[in-house]
């Protein structure tokens, strides 16, 4: 009787699927756009580690520790630096060649006043806490947001700065950005997208918000206007003075006035006008 040998090569081991499966599962998420196409870019950039790997795979090939099969540990390092990949990439680790993906304004100069037009066709989230005039950077999630351009223009001591999409989305593409100001200049605000505002600590002189999303307020100086064309949340603090004009839907210790509703805080505060069409929500923070 003959007996054939056991076949070797020309197959792949089981325990491999893990990995080409969580990698699969990567590039399909990017294409399907859940995540941003950058990753392929990143991907590629990491290139050291997976040759590395490989590398290994080859020489533990046959060799063991104790009892346990060297090979068979190769896989399971391969998917903790698919998931070491993916936390860097969402997270933006300088690593990333998509994290040069950012935006950076000049130094605030001290006086100065300064006007931000944002219309981004995406998530637009803004809050202070900028070192510079103004940061962005991107919502690392999918989406088809291009780089914005950035143009600014100083007339005297106001700077005005505008943000839009570029004539092509290219390769690195995210679901939106995340701006954040500077607190040392007051500002003038249009934005336009799905917004996501907090205005804390921020010296708010005018907004203008377009599509829909939630702006927190805070305390501010004066008569603060706020236009509103879209469908749009206001978060008011107690003790902010706060008005509407238009159609609203208000708390009920909001009193209504002739032309809209107004806050029980006593002061100008905040003028939000509704246009034609535009949905309002007031809601106590």
């Amino acid at each position: 009787m003959t007996h054939r040998a056991a076949r070797r090569g020309g197959t792949i081991p089981r325990i491999w699927l893990l990995p080409l499966l969580c990698l699969t599962a990567l590039l399909g998420a990017a294409a399907a756009g859940t995540l941003s196409r950058s990753l392929l870019t990143d991907l590629i950039a990491w290139w050291p580690a997976w040759l590395l790997i490989v590398l290994l795979a080859v020489v533990v090939r046959g060799r063991r520790i104790g009892r346990v099969r060297a090979a068979g540990l190769i896989p399971v390092i391969a998917v903790g630096a698919l998931g070491a990949f993916l936390y860097g990439h969402l997270e933006g680790w300088p690593l990333m060649p998509s994290a040069s993906q950012r935006l950076v304004g000049p130094l605030p100069e001290a006086g100065a006043s300064a006007s931000l037009t944002a219309r981004l066709n995406g998530a637009l989230v803004l809050s202070a806490g900028a070192d510079f005039l103004y940061e962005a950077a991107p919502v690392r999630r999918g989406g088809d947001i291009g780089v914005p351009q950035a143009a600014e223009e100083t007339q005297g001591e106001a700077i005005a700065v505008v943000l839009s999409p570029p004539p092509s989305p290219g390769f690195n593409t995210f679901s939106g950005w995340d701006i954040r100001l500077s607190q040392a200049v007051p500002w003038d605000l249009t934005l336009e997208g799905a917004v996501e505002a907090d205005l804390q600590g921020l010296d708010v002189a005018s907004l203008a918000v377009h599509g829909e999303g939630t702006v927190a307020l805070a305390s501010t100086e004066g008569s603060t206007p706020v236009a509103v064309d879209g469908d749009f949340t206001f978060a008011v603090p107690a003790g902010v003075a706060a008005q509407v004009v238009g159609d609203a839907a208000a708390p009920a210790s909001w009193e209504r006035t002739g032309d809209g509703w107004r806050s029980p805080a006593t002061g100008s505060g905040w003028v939000i006008t509704a246009a034609d069409g535009a949905t309002v929500v007031v809601i106590d923070s």
